[in-house]
């Protein structure tokens, strides 16, 4: 079932109308009765344990099992409740393709123990990992040469996926395939550029957002469905014109990262590049990271009394419910909105709220809020 925005009013179709496994049970029994009296006359009367009840048992649930299946088939073709290789069909259908998951790189610096008067190789595929088992291999061979002591070299992490991102520079250090002469190896760069393989709720979206490239005026939609192509990390994306002829594109990464000025370039890149019509000849497009409005959670929470066997799990809700606001709260033009706050830690369990932060705060297009510090406290038991 998709959670984004534009599909979330669309209404839940059942293709069996609601329909419980009791009630096949009580059909399946109902048609064998009818059809006993038709041919005996008579009413059937059948033990639990009967081989006729226990036939129409077996019958009812193979019965179940295939409306089940037709339920299941029937919303795997419906964008909102897709999934999975139903969802890759859909998408298909429209061009879209799932993301696969990519590869992290980094810059690896290589040193010598002391220069050698002559050159010394660097293979291709040379591995080195981190302390905890992340292998990164070279992408091309490379040489120290002659009076030198270091050579950079590109590397990529062997295993596809976000987990090798992030590594500070100077943890990939361990050389698994040793070479001559090599006194020490790490990484100069920190990794990036990893990705985990497209989840539905992205590929829903941006399948959502396709019809929407057919146009050739560069509507917002097919602004905002190519920024998300460009990478399957990019979480959020904002579309605004501030003059004629100029796009201005907002975006962040996914958990809330801002992108750094070579990704903000890059996509720019991706969205200028002549041979793939991506916008309309006389669009400039500047691709940007949001600007961050601070802001604080503050306040203090009360239990009631009739919860008081349920305050340890009560208090653990509740901080689920701060760190998932924040989560919530980080999305671009997305108002600070403390009565959201509220609701979600009262839906915890609270029996009352009072909070001192945040403050409602109006969030531009080109924006996004950003919680510098989170503190909310138990204030006690209070009466129902």
């Amino acid at each position: 079932m998709s959670m984004i925005e534009a599909l979330k009013d669309v209404p839940q179709v059942n293709f069996i109308g609601n329909l419980e496994l009791q009630e096949v049970k009580e059909q399946v029994a109902a048609w064998y009765e009818e059809r006993y009296r038709e041919l005996t006359g008579e009413t059937p009367v059948l033990s639990d344990a009967a081989p006729e009840k226990l036939l129409q048992y077996a019958i009812a649930m193979l019965g179940y099992q295939a409306l089940q299946y037709i339920n299941d088939k029937g919303k795997g073709e419906l964008l909102p409740t897709s999934y999975g290789e139903y969802l890759d069909g859909l998408a298909a259908n429209v061009g879209v393709v799932r993301h696969e998951a990519q590869r992290a790189t980094v810059m690896l610096r290589f040193t010598l123990s002391a220069a050698r008067n002559q050159a010394t190789g660097i293979p291709a595929g040379t591995r080195v990992r981190t302390e905890n088992s992340l292998y990164f291999n070279t992408l091309d061979y490379a040489e120290i040469k002659a009076g030198e002591t270091t050579a950079d070299v590109m590397a990529q992490a062997e295993e596809a996926g976000a987990a090798s991102n992030g590594l500070a520079i100077g943890a990939i250090s361990t050389l698994v395939d040793p070479i001559p002469y090599m006194g020490s190896v790490a990484n100069t760069t920190e990794s990036s550029g990893g990705t985990d393989a497209e989840d539905d709720e992205s590929l829903t979206e941006r399948t959502f957002l396709a019809p929407s490239v057919f146009s050739c005026a560069g509507p917002a939609d097919a602004y905002e469905y190519y920024a998300r192509a460009w990478r399957n990390d990019v979480e959020d994306v904002r579309v605004t014109s501030p003059e004629p002829s100029e796009v201005d594109i907002y975006f962040i990464l996914d958990g809330g990262a801002l992108p750094t000025p070579t990704e903000c370039e890059e996509m720019e890149d991706y969205f200028m590049d002549e041979e793939q019509v991506r916008r309309p000849l006389t669009d400039l497009v500047t691709c940007k990271a949001p600007t961050e409005v601070n802001y604080t959670i503050a306040g203090t929470y009360y239990i009631g009394t009739s919860n008081r066997n349920n305050v340890a799990a009560i208090q653990a809700a509740v901080q689920n419910a701060v760190a998932e606001y924040q989560a919530w709260q980080r999305k671009l033009g997305r108002d600070i909105n403390p009565t959201e706050l509220i609701a979600r830690i009262r839906d915890a369990g609270a029996k009352r709220v009072s909070l001192t932060a945040p403050a409602d705060t109006v969030i531009e297009e080109n924006q996004i809020g950003k919680c510098t510090s989170a503190s909310i406290a138990y204030g006690g038991l209070e009466h129902d």
